[in-house]
């Protein structure tokens, strides 16, 4: 059961202009933007969504799996099947098309951006487990050399860090990281057995992945590892960072968030208004989610929201970061609960 609310704040559902599912969004200057099935692009103005582009970048009604925003939030960036490739100013409220790079038709899965509108550089992941690096001039795009980071397996995300560092995840479980002037290196994770959904990066090496059961893998550049952390129930598809403040979401609507308490984070179960797998969750001044059927969920205001706190103190490797729903008294475990 979940308890009561501090702050008063919930996440909501929203009159969604689209039933068509929403995979990725994102914030910028005009409005928080997401892409789904069908090309389809809606945002957020004056309160009401309605839909920017409902056929792609090259009106080829090609589904749409990634989405990512320049530093100065004017421009996104988004890519998905048979090779679709386009940018929107949400300024000018323009559509460009940079669809087949290099005559690449595959399905591309996700996409990093980093820099200001017009000297953007960007990183694009595919199904064949190739990434393409572009940057822009103003309009005018320089395709890189496409190369494979693992073995092949699907890039399922990318993450650019403002420090100037790339990673990507895949679905054989390997994560991997690269600079503009080295060239992709292998950083683990080792026996997840999991899949990979998300991932974030911060800078100094700071570095979340989403992964199924219900876990978020932390990676410590201090020491080179990565420490699993046991956040919920099911597949974790999402992770967003605003501040101190994390959440994570995916199967069945579930949402989860981590915020500094007492100075011991916990992950804490939030009441979420859907059952629907949440794909991507975008943190800001307000807090956007996109799922499947078009479900869009927003909570609006500050970010203090708490929902269902473990009510035992159980830890995952001392470190204080588990989800954990029983009603045991802090470090009981069930097992004693039943002998007392």
């Amino acid at each position: 059961m979940l308890g009561s609310d501090l702050g008063g704040r919930q996440w909501q559902t929203y009159s969604s202009p689209t039933q068509k599912t929403l995979y990725q969004i994102v914030n910028t200057v005009n409005g928080p933007v997401a892409v789904g099935a069908s090309g389809t692009i809606v945002t957020r103005r004056d309160g009401d969504w309605r839909v920017l582009v409902d056929d792609g970048p090259a009106t080829r009604d090609n589904a749409l799996r990634g989405i990512d925003v320049t530093d100065d939030g004017t421009r996104v960036w988004f890519l998905g099947s048979s090779g679709s490739l386009g940018c929107y100013d949400v300024e000018t409220d323009r559509k460009y098309d940079y669809s087949f790079p290099k005559e690449m038709t595959s399905t591309w899965e996700g996409i990093a951006v980093s820099g200001d509108a017009g000297s953007e550089k960007a990183l694009a992941s595919n199904g064949s487990g190739e990434v393409l690096p572009f940057a822009i001039d103003g309009f005018d795009i320089k395709w890189g050399y496409a190369s494979k980071p693992g073995s092949g397996a699907k890039i399922t995300a990318l993450a650019a860090s403002s420090d100037g560092v790339g990673y990507a995840v895949n679905t054989s479980g390997s994560a991997y990281r690269t600079t503009e002037s080295d060239g992709w290196k292998d950083i683990g994770i080792v026996n997840a057995q999991v899949n990979f959904y998300d991932i974030w990066a911060g800078e100094n090496g700071r570095v979340y992945v989403a992964a199924g059961g219900g876990r978020v893998y932390r990676y410590d550049d201090s020491y080179h590892s990565w420490t699993p952390l046991r956040v919920g129930k099911g597949a974790l598809r999402a992770f967003g960072v605003e501040d101190e403040t994390m959440v994570a979401a995916g199967a069945s609507g579930h949402i989860y968030q981590r915020t500094p308490a007492d100075d011991v984070p916990r992950w804490d179960r939030l009441h979420s208004p859907t059952e629907k797998t949440i794909y991507d969750i975008a943190l800001g001044e307000t807090d956007y989610a996109v799922a499947s059927g078009g479900h869009i969920l927003v909570r609006e205001g500050s970010k203090k929201q708490q929902n269902e706190r473990s009510p035992d103190g159980d830890t995952y490797d001392g470190r204080g970061e588990s989800y954990d729903a029983d009603d045991n008294a802090p470090q009981e475990s069930t097992a004693d609960a039943k002998d007392a």
